[in-house]
């Protein structure tokens, strides 16, 4: 019996969870980087990432509309590069 209700209090808590993952020191300048310009936090930005690959979709808002022409490739002069546009 105790058993039981130990499990039904444990299933109405709502309890946060640590991930931790290895990225490369580059990848992590890139997202501190995009977190700073759209001004969110870095557990925030990944915590979306996450929603949208389990989910197929977030309301959190990327910043993808704002991205400069850096983060585009149009060069037409050669034939073999083609424009490029990321998107959430």
């Amino acid at each position: 019996m105790f058993n039981n209700l130990q499990t039904l209090v444990n299933s109405c808590k709502q309890m946060s969870r640590t991930v931790s993952a290895r990225i490369k020191p580059q990848m992590h300048e890139n997202l501190r980087e995009q977190c700073n310009k759209i001004g969110c936090s870095i557990n925030d930005f990944v915590e979306a990432c996450i929603e949208l690959g389990l989910t197929g979709h977030t309301d959190f808002d990327f910043g993808d509309e704002k991205q400069d022409d850096k983060s585009q490739i149009n060069d037409n002069s050669r034939n073999d590069v083609k424009k490029v546009v990321i998107q959430a």
